[in-house]
């Protein structure tokens, strides 16, 4: 387990080496050292940032569902051609003929990481938690107004009865972790049923995790493993290192396995290094941008489509992500169920003179708003870009960054000008990015203030229909509007980057698409 001075230790040495370590160690300095460090089979991940809650009922975010992955579980799963298959559920689901009763069988044997057996109760108080207002969780916006209940009918069988159709239930069950039933509410720890549980953190630091040798009762294979059990690594300890040419430098010296979200300044030092791999994969990765049109500046078409065409895509994509993405146009990315390509409204390069010339038919007299950003260096990167270009029309802004909790506040509270995060889509919605469309709902609890009839009517289709072509056809709609209306206009779709020593099997382009790194699949190859 890594120690709290242990930790230090490690951090401490390599922001002493900085830039300098980056270029100066190479594959042959670090070979012999990861493959004496795997003696003790522990995996280990660097990681940009740390949760603030460990919930990960309450939040999708990659940095609380990265930690979340190798303990928590789903009741269906995506495999390797990202069909939903059955994890903790015994089979498919029966769905009564007019589609409003789903009854899902449970595995039987399957334990909690407390020795507890996994039961219809825990399921219902995961799904009952989703609806509760009180507990804040994202995944509320979804299912509000179509969920009537779920209920236990009988120790390992789970009924959900809905109001109306819904032709997303299956995509949150594929999502959706369970927990013991007594843990729905706790923020500080995590209990699952995964091939490895959460040993003890060090807040903001470090995560540690045992394998779990009772792993479904010893009945059952993980999923994606080859191994009895599921799990190959005697541990797994994730590192928070916030910095990047930090994280990087930990990897080039093969102090960890394999570090997420690289730094751009460090991706040609860590792809020029033989020991080292860099992934970069068109998965759904969006930053989330939302404005609030129920107050001024925004509440203004004109001024909405002037900061839309002075957005410098072409300079965020370029100086945060290393050109490794698409300038964005509506909500709907190329990794993401309902893509466009053909959908062009705004250049990448930011077009001052129509840009001007929307401001000047502007009613609004606001020349200035508040950017509120979450809590990364990303997301900060992105906005001083924006700011920049923004202020050549004369429109001054104000950057504000929260952390995870207090963003969120915002965002559910309505009080914000334009909001901005990153957000991995594939741990909600997997393909697809519907949580990122609920704000132009008019109806949602996030509604923004943005009412069309025909793009609320769309919106439904995606929220009900069972036909995929009907589902496309219509996301295609709703993103095409948003735009258009520049009420959800990002400044680019990112690419998903991670990097890993070559001492670790290859990560899973298949579950890389769904934002997963899935590191209890993983294998060390020397």
């Amino acid at each position: 387990m890594t120690t709290r001075r242990g930790f230090l230790g490690i951090a401490a040495g390599l922001a002493v080496g900085g830039t300098g370590l980056l270029t100066a160690c190479s594959s042959g300095d670090s070979g012999e050292r990861v493959t004496e460090r795997h003696r003790d089979g522990i995996l280990r991940i660097g990681v940009a940032a740390a949760p603030s809650s460990l919930n990960p009922l309450d939040s999708g975010a990659e940095v609380t569902r990265w930690i979340a992955e190798p303990v928590m579980e789903s009741l269906y799963a995506y495999d390797d051609n990202l069909a939903s298959v059955p994890l903790l559920a015994d089979g498919e689901p029966e769905i009564s003929p007019d589609g409003l009763t789903w009854t899902v069988r449970l595995k039987d044997g399957v334990l909690w990481h407390n020795g507890d057996p996994f039961t219809a109760d825990d399921v219902v108080a995961t799904l009952n938690h989703m609806l509760d207002m009180s507990a804040g969780s994202e995944w509320i916006t979804y299912m509000l107004g179509y969920v009537s209940r779920f209920e236990k009918a009988d120790a390992r069988t789970v009924r959900v009865v809905l109001g109306k159709p819904y032709g997303l239930m299956r995509s949150h069950l594929t999502n959706l972790p369970v927990t013991h039933k007594d843990f729905v509410t706790r923020k500080d720890t995590m209990m699952g049923t995964g091939p490895y549980r959460l040993d003890g953190y060090v807040a903001g630091q470090s995560f540690t995790m045992s394998r779990f040798d009772r792993y479904h009762g010893g009945q059952y294979r993980a999923p994606f493993a080859d191994l009895p059990g599921g799990a190959a690594f005697r541990g797994i300890e994730y590192t928070v290192f916030t910095d990047g040419n930090t994280r990087a430098v930990s990897l080039k010296q093969g102090k960890v396995d394999l570090v997420t979200s690289p730094a751009q300044s460090t991706v040609p030092a860590l792809t020029g290094d033989s020991g080292v791999t860099v992934v970069s994969t068109v998965a759904p990765l969006d930053v989330l941008t939302y404005v609030m049109m129920q107050r001024e500046p925004f509440s203004d078409p004109e001024f909405r489509k002037a900061i839309a065409f002075a957005m410098d895509r072409d300079g965020v994509l370029r100086r945060v992500y290393g050109g490794k993405g698409t300038p964005g146009q509506g909500p709907i990315g190329p990794g993401e169920t309902g893509y466009d390509p053909a959908l062009t409204v705004y250049p990448a390069v930011p077009d001052l003179d129509r840009a001007r010339d929307h401001l000047a038919r502007a009613t609004t007299g606001k020349r200035a708003f508040t950017l509120t950003v979450g809590n990364g260096q990303t997301i900060r990167d992105i906005a001083q870009v924006l700011v920049a270009g923004w202020a050549k029309i004369g429109v001054d802004v104000t950057i504000e960054q929260l952390a995870g909790g207090p963003w969120s506040n915002k965002w559910l509270s309505r009080e914000y000008d334009m909001l901005m995060n990153t957000f991995s889509s594939g741990f909600t919605s997997g393909p697809a990015n519907y949580l990122t469309l609920a704000p132009a709902s008019s109806t949602n609890v996030l509604a923004c203030g943005y009412h069309d009839p025909a793009v609320d009517q769309a919106i439904d289709t995606v929220w009900q229909t069972a036909d995929t072509a009907e589902r496309v056809a219509a996301l295609k709609t709703v993103n095409r509007a948003l735009a258009e209306d520049a009420v959800i206009f990002p400044p680019v779709h990112p690419e998903l980057a991670i990097a890993q020593r070559r001492e670790l099997s290859p990560l899973n382009p298949a579950q890389l698409k769904v934002c997963r790194l899935s590191p209890q699949t993983l294998r060390f190859t020397t």
